[in-house]
């Protein structure tokens, strides 16, 4: 996720995706953003927080 609204589908499916066990990585944004929040809140939620292509290939192991 990069960006997501508070109340946006994105927020909806990855709220899912975590139930069941899931990766939901997210890009964390400006806390005074609108399009922010619902990122932010899936990373307090348990998404990994992506801040490079690193991150996403250390935790799926590619590289």
């Amino acid at each position: 996720m990069v960006e997501a609204g508070e109340k946006s589908g994105s927020l909806i499916t990855a709220d899912f995706a975590l139930e069941q066990g899931r990766e939901v990585f997210a890009v964390p944004g400006r806390i005074t953003e609108a399009n922010a929040k619902g990122s932010n809140e899936m990373l307090k939620q348990g998404a990994k927080m992506v801040t490079n292509l690193d991150d996403v290939f250390e935790e799926i192991k590619w590289c």
